[in-house]
């Protein structure tokens, strides 16, 4: 299904997350390449205000957060499934827990300034002092995406001791094949070991880096370059699908129709605002018309995001 079309760029690390499912389910995808700070003129035309990386769009519907982005895509290639059912309730927290909490202790060690003397955009000033600003604006009004490095090292560590412990005794997380659990620790590894710098770290910790390799080794997917521009164009040429019912609002006083804005709670509080189409126990979707996009619907999964009344 080459028509899905993921929003990313190189170094994100939940970016990362969605290459390597492609990878495993082995399908081919459209890509763009977004840039890595504001002004993002395509993806805004597409989410309305969501910015964070990556967005996945299916013609005229757009998925934002990993969350709802890996259950479409197990949805629509369901060989090899990363949601056993037998496992849906602990896999679902835990990986959670690693998207939020892990991430958070990630960015920290994988910035730690040992990390930073290699990098190319922290050797720019001007770009370096853009980046930090365009972060800053992004994470305004939150204290959920910081965590100074003496905390969460400790942390960071505990976890790569379990992880290896029990991957010690099994090739994936989840046991012979992967789920979503696998993929979720895969990207925060990733984003700090791919720095040269820290590598070292990861080598008395083997079944980790067996772990590590076996996973990198699904690859990517079969991705073909576009354009934003003609990513917008593709929304502006198609219908949002039909949204089923699915049980109908869950908690918020809001009829289907009512004007509303969805944003997350931890960090990034862009919203998105737009006609209320469905408020379910696991999804929120809102319509929204833009000038270029034209009429778009806005998915984001029910976990970690709210609906307030557009005032």
């Amino acid at each position: 299904m080459t028509d899905l079309i993921l929003h990313q760029y190189p170094g994100s690390p939940f970016s990362e997350k969605i290459r390597n499912l492609f990878g495993y389910k082995q399908q081919a995808y459209q890509s763009v390449e977004i840039p890595v700070i504001m002004p993002k003129p395509d993806l805004m035309a597409l989410t309305g205000g969501y910015r964070k990386t990556p967005v996945l769009q299916h013609g005229a519907d757009i998925y934002c957060d990993t969350g709802i982005i890996c259950q479409l895509i197990d949805r629509l290639y369901p060989q090899n499934p990363i949601y056993p059912q037998d496992q849906i309730t602990q896999l679902t927290a835990a990986a959670h827990w690693t998207d939020t909490f892990l991430f958070k202790a990630s960015v920290a060690v994988a910035f730690q300034p040992k990390a930073l003397e290699g990098n190319d955009l922290f050797s720019d000033p001007a770009a370096a002092e853009a980046f930090m600003k365009d972060r800053a604006d992004f994470s305004k009004g939150s204290t959920e995406l910081g965590m100074d490095l003496n905390v969460a090292l400790p942390h960071w560590l505990q976890h790569m001791t379990r992880l290896e412990q029990q991957l010690s005794l099994a090739d994936f997380l989840g046991g012979s094949s992967p789920t979503i659990l696998d993929f979720s620790t895969y990207h925060c590894c990733w984003f700090v070991y791919k720095n040269d710098a820290l590598k070292g770290d990861l080598a008395k910790l083997l079944a980790l880096g067996h772990w590590m390799e076996r996973m990198a080794a699904f690859g990517h997917g079969q991705p073909t370059s576009i354009t934003g521009d003609a990513a917008v164009t593709i929304a502006k040429n198609s219908s949002p699908e039909a949204i089923a019912a699915n049980g109908g609002l869950a908690s918020e006083p809001f009829d289907p129709g009512a004007q509303v804005e969805v944003v997350a709670i931890d960090y990034g509080f862009q919203p998105t605002r737009g006609e209320l189409v469905l408020a379910s126990g696991d999804e929120l979707v809102v319509k929204r018309i833009d000038e270029r996009a034209g009429e778009v619907n806005v998915h984001f999964p029910r976990l970690g995001f709210r609906v307030n009344p557009v005032q």
